[in-house]
């Protein structure tokens, strides 16, 4: 299954706000957002300086 997050990328490429658009359950929606908010990304800009920007992710899991 597959939990879909919105989350925030601040200027400096760290990940805040994330928050639960599609559930899954079973203690996977957690476990989503403790690995999204170790990721880093490289932050978006706008006229050459970085910005903050909203980015809808998905974290997909199987299940064995």
């Amino acid at each position: 299954g597959t939990v879909v997050l919105w989350i925030i990328v601040d200027a400096q490429g760290s990940v805040h706000d994330v928050r639960v658009v599609k559930p899954l359950g079973l203690g996977l929606d957690e476990k989503a957002v403790e690995a999204v908010k170790t990721w880093k990304f490289k932050p978006a800009t706008r006229n050459g300086a970085p910005v903050p920007v909203r980015v809808m992710v998905e974290v997909s899991f199987r299940l064995f």
